[in-house]
């Protein structure tokens, strides 16, 4: 088994744990939503293509006004250079400090890394090969948390990271998500 497969295993594996054991403040959910992604590249014009997401999180309620989520999700992103489509899948993963300033009503901030799984340029074909296989970001975002489990919200996602291994120019991904989950087992 592959190093990502086998960390992406793991953190499934703990979670399920987990919410087997869920106390009071302990949650597991699933979510998923829409992409709109993009670079900053200077003098390129870069257009956002929707696209998706979905995975699983983990609720850990430190009190009633805040707590940790990390989440593991396939994310994939879509743009286009000028004319040019391109197409990167990444295995993401956000670990948010949420803060409920009042009831049913999130803030949440935190790093995101992301693991890149494939990428593709129209007429081109893989281009992975020129690209760096990690993503260094931050995420932050608001939620509304219904008691019945589920949430919805909105985030952007700002990297960090220059993503490119050939270009001079540099290239960094944002990504602005809308999301709906469900909090299966334990703390909503």
């Amino acid at each position: 088994m592959k190093p990502m497969k086998k960390f992406v295993f793991l953190l499934m594996l703990l979670a399920v744990s987990l919410s087997i054991h869920a106390q009071k403040g302990i949650g597991l959910g699933i979510k998923g939503g829409v992409n709109f992604a993009d670079q900053a590249i200077d003098e390129i014009d870069v257009k956002s293509v929707a696209d998706f997401h979905f995975g699983g999180y983990l609720n850990l309620n430190l009190s009633e006004n805040f707590g940790i989520t990390p989440e593991v999700l396939f994310s994939a992103h879509g743009t286009k250079w000028e004319e040019l489509k391109v197409d990167y899948d990444y295995i993401a993963i956000p670990v948010m400090v949420r803060f409920m300033p009042v009831k049913y009503l999130s803030l949440e901030a935190g790093p995101q890394f992301s693991f890149l799984i494939k990428a593709e340029a129209e007429e081109i074909g893989d281009i992975k090969d020129q690209l760096k296989s990690n993503d260094f970001g931050l995420a932050f975002g608001a939620g509304v948390h219904l008691p019945v489990g589920l949430r919805v919200g909105a985030r952007y996602v700002l990297g960090f990271t220059d993503i490119s291994d050939v270009s001079e120019e540099s290239i960094r991904n944002r990504t602005f998500q809308f999301y709906v989950g469900w909090t299966l087992f334990g703390a909503k």
